[in-house]
């Protein structure tokens, strides 16, 4: 029984009284079954936090595109660390070699040195 009705029949000692009542609270229930409820509203927010998440397929799609990139910047890395490590190593040997070259002069300076002392001493 709708709730105009109801009413109508509480009021209807008072034939006009109840009749306005009853259309009063029509005229209600059609404003009212146009505005949203509390319920639907929370259907509405459910469905567009459903829409915002990612399937699960989709997910798996980004994880492999994602495990794809970190290799390939892994393997990026492992050839500059290596092209690295050989320019040191060649830059190294070269200071080796010029080290060498200053000691065995120097050494030949000195013994030169240490020859004319002893020779001057004599």
């Amino acid at each position: 029984m709708k709730l105009s009705a109801r009413v109508y029949e509480a009021f209807k000692d008072d034939e006009e009284k109840a009749r306005v009542l009853a259309e009063v609270i029509e005229e209600l229930e059609r404003h009212i079954l146009g505005v949203a409820t509390k319920s639907d509203l929370q259907v509405l927010a459910t469905k567009d936090d459903l829409k915002g998440l990612a399937t699960k397929d989709e997910l798996e799609i980004t994880k492999l595109a994602l495990q794809k990139e970190i290799e390939q910047v892994r393997l990026s890395l492992q050839k500059e660390i290596e092209q690295v490590r050989l320019s040191l190593q060649k830059e190294i040997e070269q200071v080796k070699s010029s080290l060498i070259k200053w000691v065995a002069g120097l050494l030949v300076v000195q013994t030169g040195v240490v020859v004319s002392i002893i020779t001057l001493l004599r």
